[in-house]
């Protein structure tokens, strides 16, 4: 009787309390923001991996060798990036190159407003004028038993060296803070773009290693959880689940950015910009990443329609469409089709999104939609995040 009744005793499931679930989500926080600079180029890669997996095993058919179709795969993905980044590279140069003339431009719109007019700029300068004798009252400020001649002395020794300071150096103007800026805003894209290749290269060593792996790899991951049948199968769903979703995730990315780089086009060509087919292809690349990249777009595209038609009411009205066309397609559209797919509510996938980009920066951006939908699926599966699936469910 007892035999039998100890063999029948069942492990009663971990209870967790709700101070240790706090504090373990937010040591899984504060571990993806410390080793961010590894977990970036993995989930990166990972994705890329699951993303290209398709064209992978059409072209191993082909060519019978997988890890040819692996290279090809990666090479036609490096294609990609760098036609997209050279026709970015290719409109920025060309607003770059034309930024003179918007300074010249600037500066005889200036000239020719009337000085005796109560402009913005005279009341700023008139302001900025009243601060600095409002600084100079209270910085020259002394106790009442210093006597004249301690201060009149004060005073030779400070224009003295005021005097020495001016003739030992020239004086600072808009040309020598312009070039400071654009020297250490050189230096600091440099740094940018070298990080940036750096994350890339991992990206695509990650990719072809999953990718040569193949069937093989995923069935060795999922013998992790080959303890008891229903947890395998569990863990089988979820990366079947995920793989679908990161595909949606592609297709959903493809679908936004066509549709933004025609509105674009279209934009362009209504306003008489030149290269407009080109700002649309701009567009579509920017678009990749969220919200960051339609930001930089709206700030190219005023200054290219006001360097053609030299009104700042052109440049507002362009960055007034470019705002509304990012947020009803980049945010709306977005976040709808992407809930709609993933069966989830698009609050969800917006904060997520917001959250992965605090936590990752740009690469958080663009890896936050899918993200989010992959937490939901892991949710799913696992019986501690049923409520956080149920949270986030459309």
């Amino acid at each position: 009787m007892s035999a039998v009744g100890h063999d029948s005793v069942v492990p009663a499931a971990p209870v967790y309390s709700v101070a240790t679930t706090v504090l373990a989500t937010l040591a899984i926080v504060v571990a993806l923001w410390w080793g961010r600079s590894f977990m970036v180029p993995v989930t990166a890669g990972l994705m890329l991996a699951l993303l290209v997996t398709p064209l992978t095993t059409l072209l191993t058919r082909w060519l019978r060798l997988r890890f040819v179709a692996v290279v090809v795969t990666l090479a036609i993905v490096v294609g990609v990036i760098g036609a997209a980044g050279a026709a970015f590279g290719d409109q920025l140069g060309r607003v770059a190159g034309r930024v003179p003339d918007m300074i010249s431009l600037v500066a005889l719109q200036v000239a020719e407003t009337d000085p005796g007019a109560d402009s913005v700029l005279r009341r700023a300068r008139d302001a900025f004028r009243e601060l600095d004798r409002a600084a100079d009252r209270l910085a020259g400020a002394k106790p009442l038993i210093q006597t004249a001649r301690t201060r009149a002395a004060a005073a030779k020794q400070a224009a003295a060296a005021a005097s020495a300071a001016a003739a030992a150096e020239p004086g600072v103007n808009i040309t020598q803070t312009a070039t400071v800026a654009l020297r250490e805003s050189a230096v600091s894209g440099s740094g940018a773009l070298l990080k940036l290749a750096g994350d890339l290269t991992v990206i695509l060593f990650v990719a072809f290693f999953v990718l040569l792996g193949g069937a093989p790899l995923a069935t060795r991951f999922l013998d992790l959880w080959d303890e008891r049948p229903g947890l395998r199968l569990r863990a089988e769903h979820a990366a079947t689940e995920c793989v679908r979703q990161i595909h949606i995730y592609g297709a959903v990315l493809l679908v936004t950015n066509s549709i933004v780089g025609l509105a674009v086009w279209a934009a362009f060509t209504f306003a008489g910009l030149p290269d407009a087919g080109g700002w649309g292809l701009t567009a579509a690349v920017l678009h990749v990443v969220p919200y960051l990249g339609m930001a930089l777009l709206t700030g190219l595209g005023a200054a290219e329609a006001y360097l053609a038609h030299g009104t700042v009411g052109a440049a507002v009205g362009m960055a007034s469409f470019l705002v509304i066309l990012s947020t009803l397609i980049g945010t709306v559209v977005t976040a709808w089709l992407q809930g709609r797919a993933a069966k989830m509510n698009s609050a969800a996938v917006f904060f997520g999104v917001v959250f992965w980009g605090a936590l990752w920066g740009v690469w958080g951006l663009l890896l936050g939609p899918a993200l989010v939908v992959l937490m939901k699926v892991i949710a799913e599966h696992t019986r501690p995040g049923q409520r956080l699936a149920h949270l986030m469910k459309g």
